[in-house]
């Protein structure tokens, strides 16, 4: 069974010592923070919100990524009528580059062979080999950014499924316990306690820790 929106919110305020509706921590903020650990957590692990899909290819070498997609994690194959089928290489583009100089003007074909991504660059684009026909379509593997809870499910009693897997649920509380501690960061006593939950959140989704500074 999936967990809650409400599970979430209700440890965190046992931590805190919250009440129903919260005082120092509303309910409201406190899904607020829910909403924003998403991104952080897909900072981390984009595979959280991994999605597979249909991918219509533009023509030519440079793809860009559907409207939700945060970054590429995969190109599997060729998927269009007509084609081979044939699985698609993940390829650097200096070695591309080096042996093919014009190959973004090669004729297009219904067949890509290669992808080349790089995400420091640009995380929502990807480049393909040979140049892709508009008829060329591929399976892909994308990140997507989660749909954001509406504050109508700011409470205890909220049934609604997180956006991840049930596994992120602890990480996502201490990254509540750690937006809610550093609030109060002026405190020294509090900025150790959100040190603290921060660290425990990077370092459960297998991130380097480092201390955070109010």
């Amino acid at each position: 069974m999936a967990a809650t929106v409400g599970q979430v919110l209700s440890r965190a305020k046992r931590v805190l010592q919250e009440g129903e509706t919260g005082i120092r921590w509303t309910n409201v903020e406190l899904l607020e923070w829910l909403n924003e650990g998403y991104l952080a957590l897909l900072a981390l692990r984009p595979d959280a919100c991994a999605k597979t899909a249909e991918f219509v290819c533009s023509p030519g070498s440079r793809q860009t990524l559907p409207g939700t997609a945060l970054r590429l994690l995969g190109v599997v194959r060729n998927t269009a009528a007509g084609s081979a089928g044939l699985a698609v290489v993940m390829s650097a583009r200096a070695v591309l580059d080096a042996a093919r100089r014009g190959w973004h003007a090669e004729p297009q074909t219904l067949n890509v062979e290669q992808c080349i991504y790089e995400p420091a660059a640009d995380p929502r684009a990807f480049y393909v080999y040979p140049p892709a026909s508009s008829e060329a379509r591929l399976e892909i593997i994308y990140c997507a950014a989660p749909e954001p809870h509406s504050p109508a499910q700011a409470s205890d009693s909220s049934a609604e499924a997180l956006r991840v897997q049930e596994h992120y649920a602890p990480p996502l509380v201490d990254y509540l316990l750690f937006r809610a501690y550093s609030k109060d960061a002026e405190h020294q006593a509090n900025m150790a306690r959100a040190n603290m939950h921060h660290g425990a959140f990077v370092g459960a989704l297998g991130g380097a820790v480092a201390e955070v500074q109010a």
